[in-house]
């Protein structure tokens, strides 16, 4: 039997007739049935496009001493730490989030936070750079600029800005690469920051301000997330916070509802938002059968649970803290299948009252 592109009588349009068959197969009929294989192949691409970059970074140290990929227990209870370094845990992010889109994220949260900002779990100060630093309080040049002048004229408020930021994290040493983020991008802060600034260790005691400039409105915190959080100075005349961010940090502590219930107590009610970047439980069961296999391994590594469930987690959170709304719910970036998850809540003033 054989193939052979003809047009069959009386019939318009192409057609393939089969060699000793009376069946004339038209040609679309042939091309409509290979799309689902060339879906299928498109899907596996790009399934093994967001696997790789996984499994690259997650068992790239395969040839270190074994103690260093041991299995853990899967009720093991994240320490807000990672088992490596900050500077190691850092530079470990660039690629994988500039690959997975992570990082146009970040710059998409950050530049959408406005007034009053607490960074929960600030690090290495990875959004520093991505906010929109009000000019009229972070540069100093900026009052008697004409750029000044005209934005008082046109009265510009194309663009969120912040009018303070206070950041908290447990460990000393992100928040001495946080405080040399702040550094190189606010202006107003340089000053205030010495090039050689002493090492922030863990000896600091919780609570404490390693940073505290421009009359409070710039702070870094080494503190507990897990525990009451600091309010905003006194100087900034507001006794809540506008905005809340929190990247990937549900993942890392040992209650993320706690965690979400703290945030919650600091934000502003009605007008305030709480904003999270996370990773947890994806769309599909094969990544979610992924993350599930190498959860143990990767929370030996980086001391995050990577596969919790966000949906869950703030469901519950729903349920402890009065008043806290989901705003919405977005799972961005197709090459994640669903592991990334942009949160925004907010919290009810009569409900939280009650």
């Amino acid at each position: 039997m054989s193939v052979t592109g003809s047009r069959a009588a009386g019939m318009s349009g192409s057609y393939t007739t089969i060699s000793g068959s009376a069946f004339a197969v038209p040609a679309i009929t042939i091309r409509l049935r290979k799309l689902p294989l060339i879906g299928a192949a498109l899907a596996a691409g790009v399934l093994g496009f967001y696997i790789m970059p996984l499994l690259i970074t997650y068992l790239k140290g395969g040839c270190r001493d074994d103690h260093q990929h041991a299995e853990v227990a899967p009720d093991a209870i994240p320490t807000g730490l990672p088992p490596v370094g900050a500077a190691a845990f850092d530079a470990s992010l660039d690629v994988p989030e500039r690959i997975m889109g992570i990082k146009h994220e970040r710059k998409k949260l950050a530049s959408g936070s406005s007034g009053a900002v607490l960074e929960v779990a600030v690090g290495t100060g990875r959004n520093v750079s991505y906010y929109v630093w009000d000019p009229a309080t972070f540069t100093p040049s900026y009052i008697k600029s004409s750029a000044a002048t005209a934005d008082l004229l046109n009265g510009n408020k194309e663009r969120p800005k912040i009018t303070s930021f206070t950041g908290i994290d447990l460990s000393g040493e992100a928040l001495g690469m946080a405080r040399t983020q702040l550094r190189v991008t606010v202006p107003a802060v340089a000053a205030a920051i010495p090039k050689k600034a002493p090492a922030i260790d863990d000896a600091f005691s919780a609570d404490a301000e390693v940073v505290s400039t421009l009359d409070g409105k710039v702070r870094l915190i080494r503190g507990d997330a897990m525990q009451p959080l600091p309010l905003p100075a006194p100087s900034t005349n507001t006794a809540r916070y506008d905005t809340v961010v929190q990247t990937f940090g549900l993942c890392s502590v040992a209650d993320p509802v706690v965690l979400i219930a703290n945030m919650a107590a600091v934000v502003k009610p009605e007008t305030g938002r709480i904003v999270l970047l996370e990773h947890g439980r994806g769309s599909w069961s094969v990544v979610n059968s992924l993350l599930d296999q190498y959860a143990s391994r990767h929370f030996a590594r980086f001391g995050c649970w990577w596969n919790r469930d966000m949906a869950a987690i703030v469901a519950k959170a729903q349920e402890t803290v009065p008043g806290l709304e989901v705003v919405s719910v977005k799972r961005p970036g197709w090459l994640q299948f669903g592991t990334l998850w942009k949160i925004e809540l907010r919290v009810r003033e009569a409900a939280a009252k009650k």
